[in-house]
């Protein structure tokens, strides 16, 4: 705390400086002085290194480059003198594959290369990794951004576990480095040894890093937390996880790929499988991964699959991977990007074992999940003239075939449609789509553009019933160049925003859940915001 209440006083001294200075111009330095100071106090109180918004490869953008320009300057200057004034060796060997450094720089490289290194754990917020073509093209690289003298939380301390255990398992030698080598890559590194040699506790993995690095050292803060974590045994390898697949999905595609998959993913963890059955489904057999505390459950199937492991796990820290194996996967489509219809194994495979974790929205319709969207009317129709059989038969062509016969029959639907807290209107629509989520090619629920599954809100789309075919393809043609054409409005349809939303009806009428029947005559839909774990790939989080 004590580095906290240095930045705050010297951004008040700065402020009070300029304030009392008589030359304007001069002032200005002044202020900005004290401006840093204060963002970079902020980042301290909140414990928040992303304030730097350092990104995976290592950059600091330009814009906060400027704003904290003094306070980077002065933190460049005093990592010069200090490395100058240290008293050991910049980088030194801990464990056979394990290094520590200080603050490295491209004039390192050929030293590391010396020794064999080939990954970088960088723990420093503040200052630039490494950039040169070289190193990226020589060294694998991550970063844990973490203020100086602080933590990370224990989420980004087990990720950055984990990646030093793939990068030991593929035989490469790993240096963990923070400004100086004193505090947060020791925490780290300690925090590994404690993982890597069960056997040993705190003292003795202190004495192992100190025995060779004498100035590394620990505050009460990083000792405390480790303690916690060691107490917890939270630092022991949680390596196994749980695949639950649906094995009639899409038409068999377990089969086909399923010696490729347990390939891939047995490079990194360990793999309890489960496969439903008629009599045991995938809520069934997620129960029992929960009850033997599994970390990460991989579901593998079409959307409905997923939503079944998804609607036991949330708002718990249990992280979702998805394999899509199904005929859709609309879902992995807006998670994964177009590579999902590409190559959808390579891709998913990659997410799981080298992605991120994020957390997406998800929505409660009438006690049932719903991760992508909930429909009435043409979107009912056509899935529920896709038939398990069609699907497997037709794929995706038996989904268009049922859009065009819903299309062509024009069944209407008297609703009353009430937003939040807003007057309940009634409406005569053909199409009615409440999207959490929903890739491109969803199109009857793209009225504002493609849905955003982390802004904690809902996108609502209908189209007004018309009674002729011709208007009614006219409306869907508007709606399917207001996705490529950002200047083009789909006059036919209507689009909203809700929080939380009540469909109702004087007689009962059929809807769909993510690709799932049902009938009710009155339908309540709320949005449950950030409520669900989901491993995505790197770009995901950058976008």
């Amino acid at each position: 705390m004590f580095v906290t209440k240095y930045y705050i006083a010297g951004s008040l001294f700065f402020y009070l400086l300029a304030l009392l200075c008589p030359n304007f111009w001069l002032s200005i330095p002044l202020a900005w002085v004290a401006l840093s100071l204060s963002v970079v106090s902020i980042a301290y109180l909140c414990n928040f290194p992303h304030l730097f918004r350092k990104k995976p490869n290592g950059v600091i953008p330009n814009g906060i480059q400027l704003i904290l320009a003094p306070f980077l300057i002065g933190a460049h200057y005093y990592n010069y003198w200090a490395r100058h004034h240290d008293s050991v060796a910049p980088i030194q060997r801990i464990d056979p594959q394990l290094y520590l450094a200080r603050r490295l720089f491209t004039k390192d490289l050929e030293e590391l290369k010396a020794q064999g290194i080939g990954s970088i754990l960088d723990m420093t917020a503040e200052f630039h990794g490494l950039e040169s073509s070289k190193a990226k093209r020589e060294f694998q690289y991550f970063n844990l951004p973490v203020l100086d003298h602080k933590v990370p939380s224990k989420r980004q301390l087990l990720k950055a576990l984990d990646w030093i255990d793939v990068q030991l398992a593929d035989s490469k030698k790993v240096v963990v480095h923070c400004a100086l080598g004193r505090g947060r890559s020791v925490f780290v590194l300690a925090a590994y040894l404690l993982r890597r040699y069960p056997q040993m506790n705190i003292v003795d993995v202190m004495k192992k890093i100190q025995s060779i690095r004498s100035t590394a050292n620990l505050n009460k803060e990083q000792m405390g937390m480790l303690q916690e974590l060691y107490k917890e045994k939270a630092l022991v390898s949680e390596q196994t996880v749980w695949v639950i697949v649906n094995p009639v999905s899409g038409g068999g595609k377990w089969e086909r790929f399923k010696d490729e998959i347990l390939e891939k993913i047995k490079e990194k963890y360990k793999v309890e499988l489960r496969e439903t059955t008629p009599d045991i489904s995938a809520t069934d057999l997620t129960k029992e991964a929960i009850q033997a505390n599994a970390h990460m459950i991989i579901a593998g199937g079409g959307d409905g699959t997923v939503t079944e492991v998804a609607s036991q796990i949330i708002h718990t820290d249990i992280v979702l991977g998805i394999l899509p194996l199904g005929t859709a996967n609309a879902l992995c489509h807006v998670l994964y990007g177009i590579e999902n219809k590409i190559i959808p194994i390579e891709t998913a495979c990659g997410a799981i074992l080298n992605g991120e974790i994020t957390q997406i929205d998800t929505a409660l319709c009438n006690q049932d999940l719903m991760l992508l969207v909930a429909g009435i009317g043409f979107e009912q129709q056509m899935i529920e003239y896709a038939e398990r059989e069609e699907k497997n038969n037709d794929g995706q062509i038996a989904y268009l075939k049922g859009l065009w016969g819903a299309i062509s029959n024009n069944h209407t639907i008297t609703i009353t449609l009430k937003l939040d807290d807003g007057e309940a209107t009634e409406l005569e629509v053909s199409s009615l789509v409440i999207a959490n989520a929903a890739p491109f090619t969803t199109l009857l629920a793209q009225g504002g553009g493609e849905p955003d599954l982390q802004d904690g809100i809902m996108d609502i789309t209908y189209m007004p019933s018309h009674e002729s075919v011709t208007g009614r393809l006219l409306s869907l043609s508007e709606l399917a160049l207001s996705g490529l054409l950002p200047t083009s409005e789909p006059m036919g349809f209507v689009h909203k925003q809700a929080k939380q939303i009540l469909v109702s009806s004087e007689e009962k009428f059929k809807y769909v859940i993510d690709g799932e029947l049902y009938e009710t005559d009155k339908l309540t839909i709320r949005v449950q915001p950030r409520s669900l774990n989901v491993m995505v790939p790197t770009w995901f989080n950058n976008q």
